[in-house]
């Protein structure tokens, strides 16, 4: 379940609601009162209920009939998807696996314990995120009028530098 109701995307808040309809006995845990009153602040907050989403569950969760995929591959290079949304998704919701590379230390006698510090900064993540994050960033500035020459220059060389490091990533790592 999720304990943090800043990762929980509609989806799975309503996942959690029909999981208490359904009368699911992890709400009567501490973690699922605690999940349960986050997914509700956050519902009321942003004035949603359950019977708000029919539209998208009706749809399938797609707008104006694109996937997530689809609207990725208009906006960015598709080939990207499967190396950046895939990567990027699984560190937001999590998974077993990035539980196991990240979270845990494996014991000698199998069994798992917390690994509670920080990891180094990996390239995998940092590069794409700078990719999609520069050019919204250089839009956004120049709406406000705050197109700098001297900083839309401190970007170019931003991007120069990324798109260096992760080619000499690429070739360490090829094959």
């Amino acid at each position: 379940m999720l304990d943090d109701y800043r990762k929980c995307s509609y989806k799975d808040r309503l996942r959690i609601l029909r999981d208490l309809e359904k009368g699911s006995r992890f709400f009567e845990t501490k973690a699922g009162k605690r999940l349960l009153k986050s997914v509700r602040e956050k519902m009321e907050l942003e004035n949603l209920t359950a019977a708000d989403f029919e539209t998208q569950k009706k749809n399938r969760w797609r707008i104006q009939g694109k996937t997530f995929y689809d609207i990725f591959a208009v906006v960015q290079n598709e080939q990207l998807y499967a190396c950046t949304y895939g990567m990027m998704s699984e560190s937001i919701h999590g998974s077993w696996n990035e539980s196991m590379d990240f979270c845990l230390l494996r014991n000698d006698d199998g069994s798992f314990s917390p690994f509670p510090f920080s990891h180094p900064a990996d390239i995998r993540y940092v590069s794409p995120t700078l990719r999609f994050t520069n050019e919204p960033f250089r839009l956004w500035r120049k709406r406000i009028g705050a197109d700098d020459k001297f900083l839309l220059e401190v970007l170019d060389w931003v991007d120069r530098v990324n798109i260096a490091l992760f080619r000499k990533f690429d070739e360490i790592y090829d094959g």
